[in-house]
Parts: C-alpha cells; sequence; structure tokens
C-alpha cells in the first residue's frame, strides 16, 4: 500500500489544494531567480533581496552549502554565518579517510574518494574566506551543550539587513515566535517546512504568525516526500519577504514555476499545484 501510493504520488496529475489553505497561495512578484544547485538545496527568492540583504545567516549545511556559495558570488559583499552542528571539517576529513580504506578494501571507489575529497577542499575554503561555521545548533532554547538561539544568532550577526536561510528538519516550528522577535532586521527568508500533515494545526498556525510582518511570494514541494491526503505536500520550501515589499494582492494559482522551480529529485516528475479560489 504504501509503495502504490508513493508511485502515485509522482503522476503527472495536478493536486488540488483546498481552499482552505489559500493563505498559503504566494503573492505574485517580479525578479524571482533560483539561488543554488538545480535541484535539492536549491531555492527561489526575489533577486532585490540578494542585492538588500548585507548578511546571510544559514540554518542547516549538511553536505551542502551550494545556496551560500552562489548567493555570495551573487552579492560579493555579503557576510555570512552558517549554523549546523552534525557537520565539521574534522568529520568531512574523517570521512574521507573512511572512503579511502574503503576502497582499498574494494568496499568503495575512487570515484568517491575524489568527491569526498573535493567536499573537503571545499568546505574549507568556502569557510576560511567567505563564510563562519557554527558548528551548533539553532533551538528555541539551549537543551545541549551545541544549542544556541536566535538571540545569540543575531547578536552576532549585527545587522539590520539579515537573509534567513532555514532548513533544520522541524525544528523550524520551534524558534517562529523568536524569528518574529527579529523580524524588523530580516529583509526575506526561505524556510523549508516538514510533516505539514501530521503537525498541520502547528504549520498553519506558524504560517499565520509569519503572515503578520511577511508575505509568501513563492512556494515549492519537496518531492522527496510524500503528500497529505488533502492533497498538500509534506514538506514545502516557502519565500517570505516584507509585507511592505508587495505592490499587488495577485495571487499564484499555479505551481511551479518553468524554468525556474526544479525537482528536489530529479528522478522523478516535480508536484504539480493548484490553488482554486
Amino acid at each position: 500500500m504504501a509503495q502504490s501510493l508513493l508511485e502515485s504520488k509522482h503522476s503527472s496529475e495536478e493536486l488540488v489544494i483546498p481552499s482552505s489553505l489559500n493563505f498559503i497561495a504566494p503573492t505574485v512578484v517580479d525578479g524571482l531567480i533560483r539561488v543554488g544547485p538545480t535541484n535539492d538545496g536549491g531555492y527561489v527568492i526575489p533577486e532585490f533581496l540578494i542585492e538588500e540583504a548585507d548578511f546571510l545567516v544559514s540554518f542547516g549545511l549538511d553536505e551542502d552549502w551550494s545556496f551560500d556559495e552562489h548567493f555570495k558570488k551573487l552579492n560579493p559583499s555579503i557576510r555570512i554565518h552558517a549554523y549546523d552542528h552534525t557537520i565539521s571539517e574534522r568529520l568531512l576529513l574523517r570521512r574521507l579517510l573512511g572512503s579511502i580504506a574503503r576502497t582499498c578494501l574494494g568496499k568503495s571507489s575512487l570515484k568517491n574518494v575524489s568527491r569526498r575529497f573535493r567536499l573537503l577542499k571545499s568546505y574549507s575554503a568556502f569557510f576560511s574566506n567567505s563564510g563562519k561555521h557554527f558548528q551548533e545548533r539553532v533551538y528555541s532554547r539551549p537543551d545541549l551543550s551545541y544549542d544556541t538561539t536566535l538571540d545569540k544568532v543575531f547578536a552576532r550577526a549585527n545587522s539590520e539587513r539579515v537573509f534567513l536561510k532555514i532548513d533544520i528538519e522541524g525544528s523550524e516550528y520551534r524558534i517562529i515566535d523568536d524569528i518574529l522577535k527579529f523580524a524588523d532586521r530580516i529583509v526575506g527568508m526561505v524556510i523549508e517546512f516538514h510533516d505539514t500533515e501530521p503537525l498541520r494545526s502547528v504549520f498553519a498556525t506558524s504560517i499565520r504568525k509569519l503572515q503578520a510582518d511577511f508575505e509568501i511570494v513563492h512556494l515549492h514541494a519537496n518531492n522527496c516526500s510524500g503528500i497529505g491526503r488533502d492533497q498538500l505536500p509534506e514538506v514545502l520550501e516557502i519565500t517570505f519577504i516584507k509585507k511592505s515589499r508587495c505592490q499587488t494582492d495577485m495571487k499564484r494559482t499555479s505551481l511551479p514555476i518553468p524554468l525556474i522551480d526544479s525537482p528536489n529529485n530529479s528522478s522523478v516528475d516535480d508536484y504539480r499545484m493548484k490553488f482554486i479560489f
């Protein structure tokens, strides 16, 4: 049953989003561009935000900082702080050495060793010259030794024009209220929301809170995850800008946007969504 659902969810059929969720339909703005890779790890934001921001704060890296690299290329003067407690230069070196050992035992390949080497070299170069990586988890409270809060994040950033990129695997809900404390210092943000069906009330409440200060201007469904019973995909990448920057109340009713959006998983079709007003 689970497998048949997985197969059917990637059909070309359009997902019709119920009218009760029309509040997440994005407002139309000009100048949307893709920042980062073509597939997973890339996000769509208005180009003018790249010029407006003087600080990029990035929550969640894993082994992919290509969004941060591209942002820096588009705005060379941007300062960057990245947060992720699960990755470090030492860990990447350990993985490289492990890959070499497995290759000697015939359990890996030189191709994987080369990829690991390039990854380590990229990390060392980027976070030595262009950005600073804090091996910390952004959380609502300091429960563990490696936890940090939005208060400390914004004290370190010391900027009035911050762009936030948030992909922290479900913990985004815990920091919504803290984000709003610093709304006047945020020019825009992209947040990946997880588990939108089991956490529907939390998801809806979080969006409504953010909409007091920000407007949704782009939405993309991550096709690596499933869809809810009401057709809403369970992982959504949502872009926000200041409400004052929106010049219209026109809504975008069909997604994704051709030539800008692309599927997170390139081997299957992207989710197609339609909002009915």
